[in-house]
């Protein structure tokens, strides 16, 4: 059986000012969003950057939700409304769809569609061109390798997250390293027809056979907010 469209799972990542924390966590709130993880980053450009913007700061707040496409529209509608994603350094969101869940979870949230407003779309979701998430994890302390390559090859800005690396015996043994616990991830949106180099340059400059023992790999994008047209 077909499955509907507003039916259909996405994962919605929003990336915004540390500034904007609360107006993050009152609008899932208000909404009753069944899942949703909130985390701290940091963003890619150079403290001068956000004086001379006069607006936001490194520090980021990135939340992420499992939603159908119905309500990933209706938040992300209540996004642009509360958010102003057209000021530099305010943030991003943008829709990543899945192929699949747990059972629990897609019950959750067609039960949370029920109470979604799908009678109107804003505009600004509508991307002009075709972009995706590039994901890329290295060794602690190589993030500002990784977005001097993917910079090198056409990307904008990036946000850095930190994590622990977990991995098997056998993984080690086949990639011929050893898993260091402490890792960066560092999230890229970058044009679709960019995609390929950005990530070739990264793996060149960080890759498994250099110090950053890093891998990369990129999710398709559906839909998203302040996202600026690239040259």
């Amino acid at each position: 059986m077909e499955e509907k469209a507003e039916t259909r799972l996405e994962a919605l990542i929003a990336i915004v000012d540390a500034s904007l924390d609360n107006v993050l966590k009152d609008l899932y709130k208000r909404n009753k969003l069944p899942v949703y993880l909130l985390c701290h980053g940091y963003g890619s450009a150079e403290s001068e950057i956000y004086d001379l913007l006069g607006f936001g700061s490194p520090k980021k707040v990135i939340a992420l939700s499992i939603l159908n496409s119905a309500m990933t529209r209706r938040i992300l509608t209540q996004l642009s409304e509360k958010v102003n994603f057209e000021q530099p350094g305010t943030g991003i969101a943008f829709t990543i769809s899945l192929n699949g869940v747990s059972s629990s979870l897609w019950k959750l949230c067609q039960q949370n569609n029920e109470h979604a407003l799908t009678e109107r779309e804003d505009p600004a979701m509508e991307l002009k061109e075709n972009y995706d998430l590039i994901i890329t994890i290295v060794n602690r302390g190589h993030s500002d390798l990784v977005m001097t390559a993917a910079k090198k090859a056409g990307a904008t800005g990036g946000t850095l997250l930190h994590g622990l690396g977990l991995g098997s015996k056998e993984a080690e043994k086949f990639l011929g390293i050893t898993i260091q616990p402490e890792k960066d991830v560092i999230l890229v949106l970058a044009p679709q027809e960019k995609k390929q180099a950005i990530m070739e340059t990264i793996t060149h400059e960080v890759g498994l056979n250099t110090s950053g023992r890093g891998i990369c790999f990129s999710l398709p994008v559906n839909a998203a907010l302040g996202l600026k047209p690239q040259a």
